[in-house]
C-alpha cells in the first residue's frame, strides 16, 4: 500500500499504533498527533524552564566547534545532505517521524546556552523541530531552484545561541520526486551521527506506513556521550595516546598543499564530483585483493603520491576524519564526536607502491587505535610553530559506510552537499545507494582554488589514481606521471610537433638550382 493510500485510510490511527510504546511522546490532539511537550510548537508562546532541565557542559569535540565558529562567525560549520526520493511520500508522517527521532536522539532539540560565560547544552523539547516543506514545481527549473534554496540555507551564518541548529525539509521537485534535505551544525551532530539520525527517522517512517512496530532504538543519551568523553580524558589511555601523537608529529617542519597558499575558508565550498567507471572499479577491487589492502588504503596512498609530486615534498601530511566512536553504543548514537587526525607519510624517491601501501596501513591502524585524542590537544601539547600552523593537511574523508535510505517502498539516492568548512582541499570517497557506484569528489576552498583549477586537479588525480592502481606494486611512485592523458598529449605530441616540410636534395644540388634560376644574382657579399 502506498503512502498516499495510507493517508486515505485513517493515517492518524495507524500512526498512533505505529509509534505506541516507542518513546511515549505522542498523544492524539484532535485529528493529529503531537508531542506532549510541544503544546507551543504551532505558533503559540512556549516558555522553557531552563532551571528544571538537565544542563551539561559541551564535550571537548563540541568545544572545538564552539571556538572555531566564534573565530569566523560568517562561515557556518554546517553539515548538509539530501536524499533524492522518487515515489509517493506522506509528508505528515515524515514530519512526525522526524520529531520522534529528534526526541529519541536528543540532537534535534539540543540547545546551546551560556552560564557564567561558559558554553553548555541541554535537551529542550520546546524547540520548534517542525519539518519545512517547499514546493518548487512551479519554478522554471525546479531542481536548480531547490539546489539554490539548499545552498542559501547551509551557507547562511548561524548564531549558536539563538538559531535552529538542525533543519529538515522536504523539497518537492516533481509530482513524485522530492529532496529530503537536512542541515545541522557540526556542534550538535557529526556526519556519522547525522547518518544515524536520518536512518532512524527513515525507520520510524517506514514502520508507520507499513503498519508495524519500529525497530528498538539502541542509541545512548547525549549526556552519556559527554560522560564517556570525560572518563576518557581522565584515563591512562588519554596520556598514552598523547605520547603516541607527540612522537608522530615530532620534527614536523611544514605542511603540504596543492595550492601552496593559505586563505580563509568560504561559506560555500567548490565541488568536483565523479563516479569511478565500472572497469576501473573492478581493477581497483582486483588490486586491493592482490595487495592485501583496501579501497580506502589505495586511495590514501594514491593521493599522498599525487600530493608529494605536485608539492615537491617527500614528507606529506594528510588529514583523516575519524568518528572517534570506539564503542558499539556510540556508533549507534547521534551527537558530535568526530575528530581529525594527521597521517604523516614519507614518499621518497625510491618508495614503491607496495611500500607506501604498507606505510598507509600502519599509519591508519595506529590512528584509529588512538582516534579519540583530539587534534586540538596535539597542538596544545607541542611548542613547535610548524605544528601550530601545519598539523593538518588536505582531508581524505572515507565514507564507505552503509548509506541506503528508504522511506517505506521509496529508495533514495544520498547526496553530500557540505561536510563542513574546508581550509584547503578535501577528498570524499563514498558509495552511492546500494554500493552500485564509487565516487571520488573534491571539495575545495574557493579562496585558494578557482573552479577551473579545482576541476583540473580532480581530473588529474583521477587519471593518476588509475595509473597507480594499474601498474606493478614494485613501481616507484615517483615514476608515475601526474599529468592527464590530455596534458601528456599536449606536451609530447602537439608541443613537440616540430616536423616541417623541407625540399629534397643535398645542399650542393639546392645551390646549383638557385644558380640556374638566378644566374645574374650576387652570390656573395663581403664587408658591405
Amino acid at each position: 500500500m502506498s503512502a498516499v493510500a495510507l493517508g486515505l485510510v485513517g493515517k492518524a490511527n495507524l500512526l498512533a499504533w505505529a509509534f505506541a510504546g516507542t518513546t511515549g511522546l505522542f498523544r492524539k490532539k484532535g485529528n493529529q498527533l503531537k508531542p506532549t511537550a510541544f503544546d507551543g510548537i504551532d505558533g503559540t508562546d512556549h516558555a522553557t524552564d531552563v532551571d528544571a532541565m538537565e544542563v551539561f557542559p559541551l564535550s571537548h569535540a563540541q568545544l572545538g566547534m564552539w571556538y572555531a565558529q566564534h573565530l569566523d562567525p560568517d562561515v557556518p560549520i554546517n553539515i548538509a545532505q539530501y536524499v533524492d526520493m522518487r515515489g509517493d511520500l506522506d509528508i505528515d508522517t515524515l514530519e512526525r517521524a522526524s520529531i520522534v527521532g529528534s526526541s529519541e536522539f536528543g540532537s534535534g532539540f539540543l540547545r546551546i546556552l551560556e552560564r557564567d560565560g561558559q558554553p553548555c547544552q541541554m535537551v529542550d523539547l520546546g524547540i520548534d523541530d517542525s519539518l519545512l516543506v517547499r514546493d518548487f514545481r512551479g519554478e522554471e527549473d525546479p531542481e536548480r531552484a531547490a539546489h539554490e534554496w539548499m545552498q542559501a540555507d547551509y551557507s547562511a551564518p548561524v548564531n549558536l545561541l539563538e538559531d535552529r541548529l538542525i533543519v529538515a525539509a522536504v523539497l518537492r521537485i516533481e509530482d513524485s520526486r522530492y529532496f529530503w534535505y537536512s542541515r545541522c551544525h557540526h556542534i550538535i551532530l557529526d556526519g556519522f551521527g547525522a547518518m544515524n539520525f536520518m536512518t532512524r527517522v527513515a525507520e520510524l517512517y517506514s514502520a508507520a506506513v507499513e503498519g508495524r512496530e519500529p525497530a528498538p532504538l539502541k542509541a545512548v543519551d547525549l549526556s552519556e556521550l559527554y560522560k564517556s568523553d570525560t572518563a576518557y580524558r581522565e584515563s591512562e589511555r588519554f596520556t598514552a595516546d598523547g605520547e603516541y601523537w607527540a612522537e608522530r608529529i615530532a620534527g614536523l617542519e611544514e605542511g603540504t598543499s596543492l595550492s601552496g597558499r593559505t586563505a580563509a575558508p568560504s561559506a560555500v565550498n567548490g565541488v568536483s564530483s565523479a563516479a569511478l567507471s565500472d572497469e576501473f572499479a573492478a581493477q581497483l577491487s582486483a588490486a586491493v585483493s592482490e595487495q592485501n589492502s583496501s579501497p580506502a588504503g589505495m586511495l590514501i596512498a594514491a593521493f599522498a603520491s599525487y600530493l608529494a609530486q605536485i608539492s615537491g615534498n617527500e614528507d606529506v601530511i594528510l588529514s583523516l576524519p575519524v568518528t572517534a566512536r570506539t564503542t558499539a553504543a556510540a556508533r549507534r548514537s547521534g551527537g558530535m564526536m568526530s575528530n581529525v587526525v594527521p597521517l604523516r607519510l614519507h614518499v621518497g624517491a625510491d618508495t614503491t607502491i607496495a611500500e607506501l601501501l604498507t606505510q598507509v596501513q600502519v599509519a591508519v591502524s595506529g590512528a584509529l587505535r588512538r582516534q579519540r585524542y583530539r587534534h586540538e590537544d596535539m597542538r596544545r601539547g607541542s611548542s613547535a610553530s610548524a605544528v601550530q600552523r601545519d598539523l593538518l593537511g588536505p582531508l581524505v574523508n572515507i565514507m564507505l559506510f552503509h548509506n541506503e535510505v528508504a522511506l517505506g517502498p521509496v529508495l533514495g539516492e544520498f547526496n553530500i552537499l557540505s561536510t563542513g568548512t574546508i581550509e584547503d582541499l578535501g577528498v570524499n570517497f563514498y558509495q552511492s545507494v546500494g554500493g552500485t557506484r564509487t565516487h571520488v569528489d573534491f571539495e575545495t576552498n574557493p579562496n585558494l582554488y578557482t573552479d577551473d583549477e579545482a576541476r583540473e586537479h580532480h581530473s588529474r588525480f583521477l587519471n593518476f589514481f588509475e595509473r597507480f592502481v594499474g601498474v606493478d606494486a614494485e613501481t616507484p611512485v615517483w615514476a608515475l606521471n601526474v599529468a592527464t592523458d590530455m596534458e601528456l598529449e599536449l606536451v609530447l605530441d602537439r608541443w613537440n610537433d616540430t616536423d616541417r616540410a623541407v625540399p629534397e636534395g643535398t645542399l650542393v644540388s639546392m645551390f646549383e638550382a638557385q644558380v640556374a634560376a638566378t644566374p645574374d644574382a650576387v652570390a656573395l657579399v663581403f664587408e658591405g
